[in-house]
């Protein structure tokens, strides 16, 4: 008797929802494809079907939050002065880490994860991009702290078990009004 088998589309979203569970579970690099596809209940030949690496779904994880990231530092490349640009970027790290907290949670402080998103060539001057923008021009040595503190701290919050209860629009709201606080109080001890 044949496999039921996903609407067509529907397997690399199952894949990759099968794979952060596992991820959250065992790390990336405990879970293997096998692993992946027994939780689906299919074969590896079939999860081999949608990605033929591990790799490739850790990127495939993070590639909704690569776009938003390209749309979000696009509309702060655009403003008008480094200010609102820095106010613009921050705000869309923010919803960034927000909206895709799930994903954060599981990849943030594994290894392997940071591996191979650290090396991906997208992502590198997705962050490079965001870190101009965050931190301004001619930024000293605090400016310098006070962005890594609110970039570090702000992924930190989204995957914490510590908020977990806390709403999306209201983890939103605070880590915007302290991040703001913080790079306020950086900028007006210079």
């Amino acid at each position: 008797m044949a496999r039921p088998q996903a609407p067509r589309g529907q397997g690399r979203a199952r894949v990759i929802n099968a794979a952060l569970e596992q991820f959250a579970d065992h790390g990336v690099s405990g879970t293997s494809l096998q692993m992946i596809a027994d939780h689906l209940g299919v074969t590896k030949a079939a999860v081999y079907y949608q990605f033929h690496a591990k790799e490739e779904i850790v990127l495939a994880v993070v590639e909704e939050a690569f776009d938003d990231m390209v749309r979000f530092l696009e509309l702060a490349e655009a403003a008008p002065s480094p200010d609102e640009a820095a106010a613009a970027a921050l705000a869309g790290l923010v919803d960034l880490v927000v909206d895709h907290r799930r994903a954060v949670s599981t990849l943030f402080g594994d290894p392997e994860a940071g591996r191979v998103i650290e090396s991906h060539h997208r992502f590198q001057g997705l962050k490079l991009r965001l870190g101009e923008l965050l931190l301004g021009p001619e930024p000293d040595v605090r400016r310098r702290v006070a962005v890594t503190l609110v970039g570090a701290g702000t992924a930190q919050a989204a995957m914490s078990p510590e908020l977990a209860d806390v709403a999306d629009e209201t983890l939103r709201e605070e880590l915007l009004h302290t991040a703001r606080v913080l790079l306020a109080a950086v900028a007006g001890d210079t």
